[in-house]
């Protein structure tokens, strides 16, 4: 008798133990994404799963994607282990920069997911608050008996109110970011390929500009948030010159990529004070284990430089973020699994 795939779906949906779906995870953060995987799946009683840790064990992962369902990685390519069943391969983050889409297996699909642009967001507004306000360094000082801050030394501290930023990129993070800025009245200008695209938007308040009008802009800012893509075109897009038109007042603040920078220009910018300050939380260098000390993250000493603010690739890490991306890459496992659109399939 013929059954539709509709039917057919009705049918395992009705047998709570149908299959036991195996879901690997290769990561240095497997037991953290597990963790997060077992709590939001565990109201999905359709089906039983098997969440595989393998941690960075080449050997393991080999034996584990043999009969693999799912694999929640952020890289896969052509040395990757063959993995004959594999019908999922999601992202835990939006950067697919580590995938090749033509290694991946076939009838699997890849999906990646986002849910860090508030925290990101947060973290720009912060890192400008403090650039203003250099809270951290008056509690140093103050805790250490020195009043020299103090208002009756007529030492001014900065406002956001009024100050010009500029943000390359309107994406998800570009427009947390515009909306945060805009609270505190700063004036507000969205850098992006094509501005018609954005028209007909509540763009209320900020200006928009093509990135080919960059060079006579870049000028009026007091503040560059690079919130962009990385790509051919934007690799390497702030250079020596581009800082030198800049107010020397001025702060760059990096959450998307290292290379939008150019390496050696950002370290020469800072050393020389063309610009005032970076807040720089992407890189150019990165260690295989948060474990390894001293791995400096530019060939260049810009970790010595007073006028920089450097995280380790941080702005996005909370928990509520991961919280979040695991609802939805479970909510994406059991459309995968009932035969739904998935949620931001790339492929």
């Amino acid at each position: 008798m013929y059954i539709t795939a509709q039917l057919f779906n009705i049918f395992l949906r009705r047998d709570k133990t149908i299959k036991n779906i195996k879901i690997v995870v290769p990561s240095s953060l497997d037991t953290t994404y597990a963790k997060f995987l077992k709590i939001h799946l565990k109201n999905s009683k359709s089906y039983s799963y098997n969440i595989v840790t393998v941690g960075k064990s080449k050997s393991n992962l080999k034996k584990e994607l043999l009969d693999a369902d799912i694999v929640i990685t952020i890289s896969w390519n052509t040395k990757s282990p063959p993995a004959p069943k594999l019908k999922l391969i999601q992202i835990p983050a939006a950067g697919y920069d580590h995938i090749d889409f033509g290694a991946i297996p076939k009838n699997c699909k890849l999906c990646n997911v986002y849910e860090h642009e508030a925290p990101i967001a947060e973290y720009c507004l912060l890192a400008m608050l403090e650039s203003e306000i250099k809270l951290s360094k008056s509690n140093i000082k103050f805790k250490s008996g020195d009043w020299s801050d103090s208002f009756s030394d007529h030492i001014f501290r900065g406002e956001l109110l009024g100050r010009q930023l500029g943000v390359i990129g309107y994406g998800r993070i570009g427009k947390e970011i515009i909306k945060r800025a805009k609270v505190f009245e700063m004036q507000i200008t969205a850098i992006v390929r094509d501005p018609n695209k954005y028209k007909g938007n509540s763009l209320s308040a900020i200006k928009l500009s093509s990135i080919n009008n960059f060079k006579s802009i870049i000028k009026d800012f007091d503040y560059l948030i690079i919130a962009c893509p990385l790509t051919n075109k934007t690799r390497e897009l702030i250079t020596l010159d581009i800082m030198k038109k800049m107010k020397s007042s001025s702060v760059i603040i990096n959450i998307a990529r290292g290379d939008i920078i150019k390496e050696k220009d950002l370290y020469t910018a800072l050393k020389k004070n063309i610009i005032r300050e970076a807040v720089i939380d992407v890189w150019y260098t990165y260690p295989n284990s948060n474990k390894i000390k001293n791995i400096w993250p530019s060939k260049f000493p810009i970790h010595k430089l007073d006028n920089v603010i450097i995280t380790p690739h941080t702005s996005a890490w909370t928990e509520q973020m991961l919280n979040r991306r695991f609802k939805i890459i479970s909510k994406n496992i059991l459309n995968l699994l009932e035969g739904k659109k998935l949620i931001n399939q790339l492929n």
